[in-house]
């Protein structure tokens, strides 16, 4: 008897009606459960919670241990925060700490090695502590920025344990940098973790033989663009016995320290991470950061190019807001970040020098074959696995629930044709697959649009208030779904499919699309594609499982939604975890991308795709949803959405920034008070003028400062004092420390009559001119110049339209071309030299072998070959003006400053 035999034999009576029939009754049948108002609140109140228990449990951070233990005895052989925190109070009292300064060059350096001795002396007699204060210079080329790095005398301070019967030199590397960025403490970004490694130098120093060497490196030239690590990896002897290398860094204030790059491959230094007591990081970080879509960078470039070592990366990653500004102190570290980075970075070295591939590195053949997939869950337990292994479990997930959801879906279709035989099956199936893929993009793309709209009323109003991108970008997505999916769904032939059949169709669609994601992002080579996996391996499986368990589990809303949600609770919570961890790094990301980015679209973007992703399998309980509640939900998010937008537009809720005693959420600022000169080819001044150079780093520009208030006049004068944008002269007449052109145009010069009295004025000359050779219409000029240079420098230069540049002795490499200006040919040099209190300004001889082609030599020299530039910054140093400045800028405005000046000539 088929199907439809036993349909017509059981309606011969109401009470007999069988399971089946019930179960595929057309959507106009009011009989079939639906869900109302409450289920939906459990629904939406299921994911707040699984949300806030998710992050509070990701977020936890161990106990302090005392650095005291019964009375006066001190146990040395277990890490300590309160003793690293000392260390912490006394380096972050030096200040500056910029390269060039005592604070860096010499006291913070004296401070490591002194401590660094008194371990030695307290070392157990098995350990061989050696300790190296390094003065280096060099030069390389950053491709990723577009300059040329040249540096000289900056300090790294290394200290060397090991067995005293060691059989080989094997070392691994560990690395920190104890300078700081420009004005600020730098307590996180570096120091915190330098005193980590001072506690476990301390630790290991009491503790039994070492199976290998280990190298702690404080590096004391990172933030002047990693020159310190350069130095040491390409010149010190000791560099050579490296086989790996762990960088620490920070890009936010304490917290939880995550594992966010790796390799190149090597898995086993993963797997090594993976035994560590507190566990961060996945690989969707790592291809995020590596994207070049964080405007950061570490060592950990430098280790990988110049020393082509195998290493990770790890780094403190929360409140990102207070990253490279004044606010980086000691007070702004939670209680439990040492003690959890300490634990975890002495487990990780144990790790590495127990593993068979430590030594055995350069014949292991798999070693570097492969790379790794890995990320936590909730901090809680740690899962790796090889890039192979990955495609093999992904392949087996994709193809396995694909034949899981062709089978349901074939049945649930045959037996709807049974027992509906007028109903038209095949074009609901094709309507629902429109309203899938249009469920999945348009949520998308309406709440891209509204971020945009939303910045033109209130720009970066979540900023301060990350939960109000919920109210503006989530819940407009939320919306629109339901509002796809009641409507659509309800005309013409999608009005009379089976309630049933409808919610299958949409759940094993949106099951489709992962699958078509994870078979995608496997196939780029993504490690992280483990992120579609979740999506695929257990709702698919599972709700196969319980529909053949229990077929009429529809019937029972309660329990209907109930093992919807165990279906789902897996990839619910790893998603929110994952995705709304890296939104947590990206939201204070927005503060430092400069003005060009539109952060309100892009956040928008990124809200809606995490709503979308994660509630993709929700949207199918929209079918079977009464459609008032449907239809109030919609309305329900319109006003939610347009109320908030209101309360952000036209109160201060929506004020994105923030100062003491509330949030530290500052507006970042540089600011530049500079003095320029330019000169003609006869060596004659042709103009010298000063300026205070603006440059707000995030997409408001200057707004919502009132720069009238803060020049102490109206804003109309500022207007008509701001300078346009110089495109006549050299990298735009403009002081540039980094050559970040794309990303300043809102940026705003306004001339003051104050001279900014710079210690050492820059003094370029000419020594020498001569013509090296001379082939037809082309002569080779190598002009031979001079100039003054003080800790942080630039030269940048052009050669003219009829020339381009063959050499210079700048730096040793071959000079890489950087961003252009004028459509001309430009380079950029960026030179730091360390502290020299007898030698505060030095004077830097450089040749440039330019090549120039013209129908008249005596026209080529007459025009000149080359434009050059010379900048000082004395980034230590302020003046009246800028310090008045200062004192009227609003408290929650962060600004780094200093003065500087520029020389343009042509030669």
């Amino acid at each position: 008897m088929d199907i439809r035999q036993r349909v017509q034999k059981s309606s011969q009576s109401p009470s007999a009606r069988s399971p089946l029939q019930h179960y595929y009754q057309p959507a106009p049948d009011r009989n079939l459960p639906r869900l109302g108002l409450l289920s939906w609140l459990t629904i939406f109140a299921y994911i707040a919670v699984v949300q806030f228990t998710s992050r509070h449990i990701a977020s936890h951070l161990p106990d302090p241990w005392p650095s005291s233990q019964h009375g006066d005895t001190r146990d040395l052989t277990r890490f300590s925060e309160d003793r690293a925190l000392q260390h912490l109070i006394v380096l972050t009292s030096f200040r500056p700490r910029t390269v060039g300064t005592d604070g860096n060059d010499r006291f913070a350096a004296r401070y490591i090695i002194k401590e660094a001795e008194a371990i030695k002396k307290k070392a157990s007699p098995v350990h061989r502590v050696e300790i190296d204060h390094q003065v280096v210079s060099g030069s390389f080329r950053l491709a990723f920025l577009g300059f040329n790095n040249a540096y000289q005398d900056v300090h790294n301070v290394l200290v060397r344990i090991g067995p005293v019967d060691a059989d080989s030199n094997r070392t691994l590397l560990v690395n920190c940098h104890f300078d700081a960025a420009i004005g600020v403490d730098g307590a996180s970004d570096d120091l915190a973790q330098c005193v980590s490694m001072l506690e476990v130098l301390t630790v290991l120093s009491q503790r039994g033989t070492l199976p290998a060497n280990l190298l702690f490196l404080f590096n004391g030239a990172e933030e002047s663009i990693l020159q310190g690590s350069h130095g040491f990896v390409t010149q010190h002897p000791w560099a050579k016995d490296i086989t790996a290398f762990i960088n620490l860094e920070a890009a936010g204030s304490g917290g939880r320290d995550a594992l966010f790059q790796t390799g190149p491959k090597h898995p086993w230094l993963v797997r090594a991470y993976s035994r560590v007591p507190y566990p961060c990081g996945n690989s969707m970080g790592e291809e995020i950061f590596q994207s070049g879509v964080i405007p950061s960078d570490t060592d950990f470039r430098i280790f990988r190019d110049h020393g082509q070592l195998p290493g990770v990366d790890i780094a403190y990653v929360e409140n990102g807001y207070i990253y490279h500004t004044h606010y980086d102190t000691i007070d702004q570290i939670t209680r439990g970040t040492l003690q959890r980075s300490g634990e975890n970075l002495l487990a990780l070295i144990y790790g590495i020098l127990t593993s068979p591939e430590f030594y055995d590195l350069e014949n292991c053949v798999t070693c570097a074959s492969d790379s790794a997939v890995y990320y936590d869950f909730l901090g809680l337990t740690f899962i790796m696995y090889s890039y192979f292994t990955g495609l093999v479990v992904n392949y087996f997930f994709a193809v396995t629930a694909s034949l899981a959801i062709l089978l349901e879906l074939q049945r649930e279709i045959r037996d709807a044709r049974a027992l509906f035989p007028d109903v038209p099956i095949l074009k609901g199936v094709v309507c629902g697959v429109l309203v899938v893929l249009t469920s999945w993009t348009l949520p998308v793309a309406v709440s891209g649009g509204l971020g945009y709209a939303v910045s033109l009323l209130a720009p970066m109003s979540w900023f301060a208030r990350p939960v109000l991108s919920v109210a503006l970008y989530a819940v407009p997505a939320v919306g629109v779904v339901f509002a796809l999916h009641t409507g659509l769904f309800g005309y013409r032939d999608m009005v009379s499919i089976p309630l049933a059949l409808k919610e299958s169709l949409v759940y094993y669609l949106t099951g489709l699309v992962w699958i078509v994601i994870l078979v995608g992002m496997t196939v780029k080579g993504l490690t992280s594609a483990f992120v579609p996996l979740f999506f695929v391996a257990a709702p698919i499986p599972l709700r196969f499982i319980w529909l053949h368990m229990q077929p009429t589990v529809r019937k029972d809303v309660v329990a209907f939604v109930m093992a919807h949600l165990i279906c789902l609770a897996l990839p619910t919570v790893f998603g929110l975890y994952v995705l709304t961890s890296a939104m947590e790094v990206f939201v204070p990301i927005f503060g430092r991308t400069g003005s060009e980015l539109n952060p309100d679209v892009a956040l928008a973007v990124l809200v809606a795709g995490i709503t979308v992703l994660v509630g993709g399998y929700y949207s199918s309980l929209i079918e079977v949803t009464e459609k008032w509640v449907a239809w109030l939900i919609v309305k329900f998010s319109a006003v939610l959405f347009v109320s908030t937008v209101l309360v952000v537009a036209f109160s201060s809720v929506g004020f994105p920034y923030s100062s003491p005693p509330g949030p530290l959420v500052p507006k970042r600022l540089a600011m530049q008070h500079f003095h320029r000169e330019t000169f003609n080819r006869n060596g004659t001044l042709t103009s010298s003028d000063n300026g205070v150079w603006i440059v707000p780093l995030d997409f408001q520009g200057v707004s919502p400062i009132n720069l009238g208030q803060v020049f102490d006049t109206t804003p109309e004068e500022v207007q008509k004092r701001t300078e346009p944008m110089r495109h006549d002269l050299l990298y735009y007449g403009l002081p540039f420390i980094y050559p970040m052109m794309e990303h300043l145009k809102h940026h705003q010069v306004v001339k003051v009559p104050e001279m900014a009295s710079v210690p050492y004025q820059p003094n370029v000359k000419k020594l020498d001119e001569q013509v090296l050779d001379h082939e037809g219409n082309w002569r080779t000029h190598r002009i031979t110049l001079s100039a003054q240079l003080v800790d942080h420098s630039n030269v940048y230069l052009s050669p003219l339209s009829h020339c381009f540049l063959l050499a210079w002795n700048l730096t040793a490499d071959v000079p890489m071309q950087g961003p252009i200006s004028r459509d001309q040919q430009s380079f950029f040099v960026f030179l730091v030299a360390g502290y020299n209190p007898k030698k505060p300004v030095y004077e830097k001889v450089f040749w440039l072998d330019v090549r120039c082609g013209s129908g008249s030599s005596r026209a080529s020299a007459a025009s000149g070959v080359v434009e050059v530039g010379v900048v000082n910054h004395f980034l230590t140093v302020s003046s009246p003006l800028m310090d008045d400045l200062l004192k009227r800028m609003p408290a929650w405005v962060s600004t780094i400053h200093w003065i500087n000046s520029l020389h343009l000539h042509l030669f």
